[in-house]
């Protein structure tokens, strides 16, 4: 019961939880435009470019690790 109480609050606070008011009409510029001068959308495109390197730099000291134990 608590679980279907849970749901229907989430059903009835769902309208109020927009992350921007108003409507979003324009084409791709307007769009790239709101993306730059956002600074929470500018934070979470650093946190991903962050996250990407990293997860990059691991695979590849994983995969170079994997070469040196095949030629052992």
């Amino acid at each position: 019961m608590k679980r279907h109480a849970f749901a229907m609050l989430l059903l009835l606070l769902s309208p109020h939880a927009l992350a921007h008011p108003g409507e979003h009409h324009g084409g791709f510029l307007s769009a790239v435009a709101h993306l730059l001068s956002e600074p929470d959308h500018l934070a979470m495109a650093l946190l991903a470019g962050v996250v990407g390197v990293a997860g990059a730099r691991r695979y590849r000291r994983h995969a170079r690790g994997r070469v040196h134990d095949k030629r052992a």
